[in-house]
Formats: C-alpha cells, structure tokens, sequence
C-alpha cells in the first residue's frame, strides 16, 4: 500500500477523494460504499478497513474537502474563492450543496473553516461594520454559490433561459450580484 505526501495511506486518500467527487454531482444519501470503492479504484473491503462505514467516510471526505477549500482555493482564508472557480469546478460548491440539502451540516460539533474565514476577511475589510451584517450577508454569498452547482440549468430554463445561448450573460449577472456582496462587507473579489 503506498502512501500520499501527507502520510495517509494512498488508497485511504483515494477513498476520500472519491468521496467528495461523487457528493458533488449527488447526494451523499445515494453514495454507497461499493461505489466509493468503484470511484476510488480499490477493493470494497478498504471502505471499512478505514473508515467504521460509508457514513464515517463521508464525514471524513466533508472535513477534508473544507480543509482542501480553505488551504487551496481560499489561500489559507485569506481570500474569497475567485468567481470563475466557483462556477466552473463543480467539486467546490455542488458537494457542498448536495451534504447540505441532506442536513450534512446540522451537527453543532462539525466546524465551518470556510463560514470562519469569510467572516474573518468580512471583520478585516469592514472594521466598523455591524457583524449581523456580515454574518447575513456571508449567508446570502454561500447560498448563491451552493445553488449555481445544483440549481442554474433548473432555473435558467424555468426562466425560458437557454444555458448555451445566454449562459455568459447569467454568468456576469451572477458575478456581479455576488461582487456587489462582497463589497458591502469590505471585501474585494477576482473573477
């Protein structure tokens, strides 16, 4: 069994990774541990050699991926995660959408290092601001970001939108109202 640059065993690595690629185009209520293995590329008998249960996996792969969110995307939360990444990789906020419309992070235990970060650069860029503000305002970011995953070709063609065709004028209108929120809380953004 080899192992990853952190020291994890490579398919404990593989299993997690897997994970949060498959909770980011479905519910985690639908990812069994046979297809974690399948995606994963290794023996079904490692899910629980790991992990107590497919369950212990995908919290596992939650902590993971906002680890991964906070130290890669968010450079150490430090900034907000560039706009164009939001819409474009889809393991960002689908997963995140997908473990939250199942009530993946209804348990008062599980920390939130990406809500943390985002609040710490919301009090840095607007000292004098009202952190009622900043708190509501960085819920309404997080739910535009976790519904374009999940949402945007629903919505566009409920609209009578075509995704295709005006998909670059949704776009900048999405960039744009999540820009405007940045800004009210002192917080600049790249595309």
């Amino acid at each position: 069994m080899g192992v990853d640059p952190d020291g994890e065993p490579s398919s404990r690595t593989a299993l997690l990774d897997a994970a949060i690629r498959l909770m980011s185009e479905r519910p985690p209520s639908t990812v069994t541990g046979r297809a974690l293995a399948e995606e994963a590329e290794v023996n079904y008998g490692l899910v629980h050699y790991y992990f107590e249960s497919s369950g212990d996996l995908l919290r596992a792969a939650r902590g993971r991926h906002g680890s991964r969110l906070l130290a890669d995307s968010m450079v150490g939360g430090t900034r907000p995660i560039p706009l164009n990444q939001v819409v474009s990789d889809r393991e960002i906020f689908g997963f995140a959408a997908h473990v939250a419309l199942e009530g993946g992070y209804d348990d008062e235990d599980v920390s939130h290092p990406v809500f943390d970060a985002m609040l710490g650069m919301a009090a840095e860029g607007d000292q004098d601001g009202d952190p009622v503000h900043h708190r509501a305002t960085v819920a309404a970011i997080v739910l535009l970001q976790l519904g374009w995953p999940v949402f945007v070709e629903h919505n566009t063609t409920g609209l009578g939108l075509d995704l295709e065709a005006d998909g670059e004028v949704i776009r900048e209108r999405f960039f744009t109202v999540l820009e405007l929120l940045y800004r009210s809380i002192g917080v600049e953004i790249e595309r």
